[in-house]
């Protein structure tokens, strides 16, 4: 747009012998301007419409009354739009401008060209149309069709203007002779201001040397490609890839032609290039140079620092079991739970392998172990990958100076404490064998062809009375292996957790033990409960009270013969849904019980608080009976409270004639342990009652 009053438009300020003016018109305004061939526009600096003639209404198809007020970039086609804007943003400080040609959508939704000519009328107080812009437009779409159609030279620069790439001629000096409308579309600049600059000008410092190097070292007809940061209207910079060529040996051209685009792709590249120098491209935490050069600046800011090292123990041996892929995908969760810790000053990384390295801000020894204690509680838990558990431990160890001064000392020192660590719990620091590897692989694939094929089974142990009595039985879980024998849950469980098989042999072993539970009461013995141990993980499940109360239905299994059984160390601090489904299981008749009792924290307090209706005193409290006076004086608390509280009380573990003879003097009924069984197939435990039931009969036939 134009703003030189010398190349200003028909419109004058208001003669006072020249007549009314027209109601629609600005104050000042000749009313002349209605009768000109040509558009004519009056805008204030942000484009809003303040007058337009009869012609620009004829043209445009537009009726001036519902465009007063509104912004005329509304009318311009979407390709313009920065053009117009550029030139509208600078048309107050040009001296003078060229004729700007332009897209303006008419009443109708067609295109018409424009080529417009615009002033700027200064604000002196004097003129009626000070701070204003007046346009005068010329509708050139006929001539603009007609170039089109010849073929001719205004051919190649309406197709020039509109190209999606940028296209610059520059003289032999550097100044820029020409640009087309994607310099405006793209950077946002006013071609006008950019003309007679030089190139440089628009090149960030960083580049220009290079920039110009290219160009200089180009001989005639020559061309050269490289990338360069160029300067957008606001200062930002923006990669863009050009094409040098030298034609200013060219008769017509004269010129350096110029072409660029922006480079989305390079920048991309540039950017993840840069991310990578600095960051782990598996899990996105920061690498060793990245961290050294965190931690390194957040030492020279002052205070003390912390480096805390986590070490995934045995990592290998994941990898070998599962494979890369979950390997990775446990790394990747070990990261996300690193990251997702809340702590001031807090910088994590993870330096390769399976070792994670923390550098944090603290005032003394005591806050960095306060954050080691919280990594380990938040990352040390089992990961689920594609239904696996994969179950592992980390070893952590720290370092910390109150003033410190070269960070490369901390890190050796926490370094150093960790592979004492390592040597003092692992002498085998290198990890599990090859050997151990395939051995724990061949026996997890075992695991799962035992599930399938009925070897994963629960034996039943007893409870008694004193008389040895069975009153009911306990399903422990054990593996009927064909060459091992009979393995114990401490040969499962393991394993099982490892494979990430703990729950389906849950499942296996309960199902079995509803099944006994039937067959029990099918022989007339409904009378023998039967205790399952539930994890504690999986009755903290909201659903948990329902599938279990719709697996018995399933099976036929009487609710009342069963009795849950859960850790007590598991019910410190129950949640809602935990203590919901233990409500649930004890309304539908099953019982609940509370296993390893007396090992937690505030165990007699819990009797008081939990919906449970037994109690299963631990082994370790049985065996120091009358050996251990503390233990001896928790288990006649126990017996005490239970009977106070109308609980059920069951002594685990009895392995001694004496144990069993002093339990019963302070009160115990139910036992449990060697003394009057181990773990038995349920063939066997039939047998038991059965011949339990013949010798009761027996004596009762027998002649007194």
């Amino acid at each position: 747009m134009s703003s030189a009053s010398d190349r200003s438009t028909d419109v004058s300020p208001t003669d006072p012998s020249a007549g009314p003016v027209d109601a629609g018109a600005p104050a000042g305004l000749d009313l002349s301007a209605d009768g000109l061939a040509d558009p004519v526009l009056v805008i204030d600096p942000h484009g809003v419409l303040h007058y337009a003639n009869e012609t620009a209404a004829d043209v445009l198809g537009w009726d001036p009354v519902d465009l007063i007020g509104t912004s005329i970039l509304e009318l311009i086609h979407p390709d313009d739009l920065n053009l117009a804007t550029a030139a509208l943003r600078t048309v107050v400080e040009k001296p003078y401008g060229d004729l700007i040609t332009l897209r303006g959508r008419t009443g109708g939704g067609t295109w018409r060209y424009l080529e417009l000519h615009g002033s700027y009328r200064a604000d002196d107080g004097t003129d009626p149309l000070g701070g204003k812009i007046v346009i005068v437009a010329r509708d050139v779409t006929d001539r603009h069709l007609l170039e089109f159609d010849q073929g001719d030279t205004d051919v190649l620069r309406a197709v020039m203007a509109h190209m999606h790439g940028m296209v610059l001629l520059v003289d032999e000096l550097g100044l820029v002779r020409s640009v087309n409308g994607a310099v405006t579309r793209l950077l946002g600049h006013d071609p006008e201001l950019v003309r007679g600059r030089s190139i440089l000008d628009f090149v960030h410092e960083d580049d220009r040397d290079r920039v110009l190097d290219a160009a200089l070292g180009l001989a005639p007809e020559e061309s050269v490609s490289l990338d360069a940061r160029i300067l957008t209207v606001d200062g930002d910079t923006a990669v863009c890839e050009f094409t040098i060529n030298n034609m200013l040996t060219d008769p017509v051209v004269a010129s350096y032609v110029i072409s660029a685009q922006i480079a989305t792709a390079l920048t991309d590249a540039r950017e993840r290039a840069e991310f990578l120098a600095l960051h782990d491209a598996r899990t996105g935490l920061l690498n060793r140079d990245g961290f050294m050069r965190a931690a390194t600046a957040m030492m020279h800011s002052g205070g003390g620092l912390g480096i805390l090292i986590v070490d995934i123990v045995h990592f290998r041996s994941v990898n070998e079991l599962y494979g890369e892929p979950v390997g990775d995908a446990v790394l990747a969760t070990i990261a996300d739970r690193i990251d997702r810790i809340r702590w001031s000053d807090l910088i994590t990384a993870r330096f390769g392998g399976d070792e994670f390295v923390l550098a944090v801000r603290g005032a003394s020894e005591a806050s960095v172990e306060m954050l080691s204690e919280r990594v380990r509680r938040d990352v040390a838990r089992p990961v689920f990958v594609d239904g696996q558990e994969v179950n592992f431990s980390i070893r952590t160890a720290t370092a910390f100076e109150a003033q410190p001064q070269v960070l490369d000392a901390l890190l050796v020192s926490a370094s150093t404490d960790l592979m004492s660590a390592k040597r003092f719990t692992d002498p085998d620091s290198g990890g599990i064998s090859v050997d151990a590897i395939n051995q724990r692989r061949r026996q997890v694939d075992q695991l799962r062809q035992a599930l399938n094929s009925g070897e994963i089974q629960p034996f039943f142990q007893p409870i008694c009375t004193s008389d040895g009595t069975i009153t009911a039985v306990e399903a422990l879980v054990r593996w009927v292996h064909p060459l091992r024998g009979v393995l114990g849950v401490g040969d499962i469980l393991p394993l099982a957790q490892l494979a990430g098989l703990a729950e389906a042999v849950d499942d296996c072993v309960l199902d079995q033990a509803l099944k006994f539970a039937v067959a029990l009461a099918d022989r007339g013995r409904g009378d023998i409960e039967v205790h399952v141990n539930i994890d504690p993980k999986v009755i903290a499940r909201p659903a948990f009270g329902a599938t279990f109360l719709d697996r018995c239905h399933r099976h036929g299994a009487d609710t009342r013969q069963l009795v849950v059984e859960i850790t007590e160390t598991d019910l410190l601090a129950p949640g809602a849904a935990s203590l919901s489904n233990m409500q649930k299981l004890r309304f539908a008749g099953i019982h609940v019980s509370i296993d390893d009792f007396g090992t937690g924290y505030s165990s007699l307090a819990h009797l008081l608080e939990l919906p449970v209706d037994g109690v299963k005193i631990d082994r370790r409290f049985i065996s120091g009976i009358d050996v251990d006076p503390a233990a001896t004086n928790l288990t006649t608390a126990i017996l005490g409270l239970s009977e106070s509280l109308k609980l059920t009380c069951v002594a685990e573990g009895v392995e001694q004639p004496y144990q069993r003879d002093r339990l019963a003097e302070l009160g115990c009924r139910a036992f449990q342990g060697w003394l009057f069984s181990a773990a038995v197939a349920s063939e066997e435990i039939l047998t038991m009652l059965a011949e339990t039931a013949d010798a009761d009969q027996a004596s009762q036939r027998s002649p007194r």
